[in-house]
């Protein structure tokens, strides 16, 4: 992993654009609530602009990446198991019915 991180210090941009991404998906999937348009739109600046400081954390040999990945695949488990128990919930009241 040392030497994917190393490549990835080597692309600046494209390190703060997957720190982006992940963090973008990361506040949707888990925190984002129903906003007006500019107001969604001045969050996703404030995360741009906070995501300097994980992209610094992460050139200063961080694990940030890793950190981000790992959320975003708990944040998955979690939704597919929230969605099971939805759904055999669903499957329970309607078979008391």
């Amino acid at each position: 992993m040392e030497g994917i991180n190393e490549w990835f210090r080597g692309e600046p941009l494209l390190s703060y654009l997957i720190i982006l991404v992940l963090t973008g998906v990361i506040y949707k999937v888990a925190f984002a609530r129903r906003l007006p348009v500019l107001k969604a739109a001045l969050v996703y600046v404030a995360l741009a602009l906070g995501c300097v400081l994980f992209w610094v954390l992460f050139l200063l040999k961080f694990p940030i990446l890793e950190i981000l990945s790992i959320t975003v695949v708990l944040i998955a488990i979690a939704r597919i198991r929230m969605g099971m128990n939805h759904r055999k919930e669903q499957e329970d009241s309607s078979s008391m019915s």
